[in-house]
């Protein structure tokens, strides 16, 4: 049996890894490829890798009685058998993880999420495409024309992935993970969560005061979940010079963090420092001073009212933002209405972000248009963006936001063309 279990390493930094629990080791591809490739990456996306790693692994344990790892380990010079079931172990997860030679079923199983069997097979081909560039290759040496092909042959194996969850990507893309609050909405969520809203949410004044923070927080820095919960007392700065505050984003490595769960920076990128605005530092250190319990033993910033005063953790967490969703669609039901084109689904940690990045971009656009044309000015504006949020070179999210406000920008300027030169109704 096979299972995905974290260690610690000596920076405190947690690495998963895949355990063959009949020998208690750890499975020798996947621990060279996770401490190659997905080091630096969160927990929660090297687990993603390696479900995809551990359902390759028993799909190859029931089809052919033997472990994967001795397999390549006698056949990495040309691991041709490897490629050949590529097909089969999709027909597998497409059958429910189940090995059936007479299946034959591509993307139309009703039960199946092919956004989650593109995620897996992702996984396995990035796995797969390590091995053939780690060990099928000799040092020194050009490509033999063996492993070029299997290289091609994993290529187009992507491509197809990419087909399977074309459909589930359009509805993602034109859904709700782009959507965000309105200004009523936000209105809406200040008057529920404010510390001197007349009926509070939260037990307490303190819970509401350190909520409506968090909260505010993440709509006006675009702090990721796992970013907010990694705050410490000494991620709060003050500049000498101009008495600026900074929040600065990092992994802290904390020691005294007993979270089961613990949060991580999703990427090098991530770590940045933000300046906060005057009124937002002042009531951060009002938290800390009053709110915040003096006798904890740990740095986080975020922490349970109650004793011992442990970090807030991801499922705290949670239940903070279902609080706020439920009340928001009690008072508001008009909001999650899909009657109407802006409406939300629920009020996320997501959907904040997406908040942010959206205002973030516009207002950024505006306050570069009157120094550049409007495309170096989109430009700019999405530079910022990419570098405010935290996200990587290669990632695409600040296009989609542009792609997003270039749309409706489009859209507004039609009707302002068709109001400008009539619609000839008269004529009718």
């Amino acid at each position: 049996m096979l299972k995905i279990k974290s260690i610690t390493l000596n920076n405190s930094a947690q690495l998963s890894l895949l355990f063959d629990s009949t020998t208690t080791l750890p499975c020798l591809y996947p621990m060279l490829y996770i401490n190659s490739s997905l080091k630096f990456k969160s927990e929660s996306t090297q687990r993603a890798y390696l479900q995809g790693i551990k359902q390759w692994y028993e799909f190859w344990e029931e089809k052919h009685n033997q472990s994967f790892c001795k397999y390549f380990r006698e056949h990495k010079s040309n691991p041709n058998l490897m490629i050949k079931e590529i097909d089969s172990f999709i027909l597998y997860l497409e059958n429910m993880r189940v090995v059936d030679q007479k299946l034959i079923r591509l993307g139309s199983n009703p039960s199946i999420n092919y956004n989650t069997l593109a995620h897996r097979l992702r996984a396995i081909l990035s796995y797969l495409n390590y091995l053939l560039d780690t060990f099928s290759q000799v040092h020194g040496k050009s490509i033999s024309p063996e492993i070029a092909r299997y290289k091609s042959t994993l290529s187009q194996k992507s491509d197809l992935v990419k087909n399977l969850s074309s459909n589930h990507h359009k509805a993602h893309k034109n859904g709700t993970t782009f959507k965000s609050l309105t200004e009523e909405m936000k209105e809406a969520l200040y008057s529920i969560i404010s510390p001197k809203a007349q009926e509070t949410l939260f037990k307490g004044k303190d819970a509401q005061l350190r909520n409506f923070l968090i909260v505010h927080l993440l709509l006006n820095y675009g702090l990721r979940t796992g970013e907010l919960l990694l705050l410490t007392l000494n991620s709060i700065k003050t500049d000498l010079k101009t008495h600026n505050t900074y929040l600065l984003i990092t992994d802290t490595h904390d020691r005294t963090d007993n979270r089961i769960t613990k949060p991580h920076i999703k990427n090098a990128q991530s770590v940045r420092t933000i300046l906060l605005e005057k009124r937002d530092a002042q009531f951060i250190h009002m938290y800390i001073n009053n709110i915040r319990s003096q006798n904890s033993k740990s740095h986080m910033l975020f922490l349970s009212l109650q004793a011992p005063y442990s970090p807030l953790s991801k499922s705290g967490f949670k239940k903070i933002i279902a609080t706020i969703n439920e009340k928001m669609k009690s008072k508001y039901p008009q909001f999650f209405d899909k009657n109407y084109v802006d409406s939300i689904d629920k009020i996320s940690a997501h959907i904040l972000r997406h908040t942010w990045a959206y205002m973030m971009l516009k207002h950024s656009y505006q306050s570069h248009l009157g120094s550049y044309n409007k495309a170096q000015a989109m430009e700019n504006a999405i530079e910022n963006l990419r570098k405010m949020a935290g996200w990587s070179l290669n990632s695409t999210m600040p296009y989609l936001y542009a792609s997003r406000f270039i749309s409706e920008n489009a859209n507004l300027a039609n009707i302002q063309r068709i109001t400008k030169v009539g619609a000839h109704y008269g004529q009718y």
